[in-house]
């Protein structure tokens, strides 16, 4: 479970401001049948269908589902709460779905997916258990680039998942983040299918770790530094291909998760050459 998850409780802004900016004509508004490419400054996304999708302010996908044809992109600074569900019987979440990569550029917040138990959604009428899920997908790459906090679960990739740089640095778990309601900066991803590789290189941050997730390709963890000596955690993964572990501080670990081995279809490298991490 995300140590982290009890300190997320974000409560939306109800008011939308959404700046729509048309390719082809430059409208600020849109017909609700074009496809087109938008902004949005702050508040609620509203659902339909875009082109590409920007987020330049603090925004949320908890208006209705959100389809974008081709790339999504935090823009440096922004931030997007993607985690609001719902379930088969109740009702249908607002999920994310990207048909193309998803980008989170310097000092961008991604929060992405929720499920019970491990990230409860921030509309559950349950905040001990959950019962609301959501159901996201990016069709291409997740690259993070220097970004400050980028938490994902139950979420499909279809490529690669890349977290490069950033995390607000190894000092930051006294740091209070408002859009992570008081949590400090960190990275994380939990319950996820991904369909390429899964890198995480220079990431200073207060914690990272990734949890329960299948990885078709190959997993490389290189030059990670937390600030909370559980950091880089790792456990209960399938990895079909291989695991580079090098120069990380403190070295992978399965830490205080409560979970278990992590299964290695191909080799073991580095730092997780270690029958206690992995099998």
């Amino acid at each position: 479970m995300n140590k982290f998850r009890g300190l997320f409780g974000f409560a939306a802004v109800s008011i939308a401001v959404l700046l729509l900016v048309s390719a082809s004509s430059g409208a600020s508004t849109r017909d609700a049948s074009d496809i087109i490419d938008a902004t949005c400054v702050s508040g609620s996304v509203p659902s339909g269908t875009y082109l590409n999708l920007s987020i330049a302010g603090v925004c949320t996908v908890n208006a209705g589902s959100v389809q974008v044809q081709q790339n999504l992109t935090v823009l440096p600074g922004g931030t997007l709460i993607a985690a609001y569900g719902g379930t088969d019987t109740t009702r249908v979440g607002s999920n994310l779905n990207v048909g193309g990569n998803l980008y989170v550029r310097a000092n961008g917040i991604l929060v992405l997916g929720c499920e019970p138990i491990n990230f409860i959604c921030y509309n559950d009428p349950d905040q001990s258990v959950g019962s609301y899920f959501t159901r996201d997908s990016v069709g291409g790459n997740l690259i993070a680039e220097n970004a400050l906090a980028v938490v994902v679960h139950l979420t499909v990739v279809g490529h690669d998942v890349s977290l490069n740089g950033g995390g607000g640095g190894v000092s930051s778990c006294s740091e209070s983040l408002p859009a992570l309601n008081g949590a400090p900066p960190y990275g994380d991803f939990e319950d996820m299918i991904i369909g390429g590789n899964l890198t995480i290189t220079t990431w200073q941050s207060c914690w990272d770790g990734f949890f329960r997730d299948f990885i078709a390709g190959s997993v490389t963890l290189n030059n990670n530094m937390t600030g909370d000596p559980d950091g880089n955690e790792m456990a209960t993964n399938t990895i079909g291909g291989n695991l580079r572990c090098t120069g990380n501080s403190p070295s992978p670990q399965i830490g205080d998760s409560g979970g278990g081995q992590t299964d290695v279809f191909g080799h073991a490298h580095g730092q997780c050459v270690n029958p206690s991490l992995v099998r």
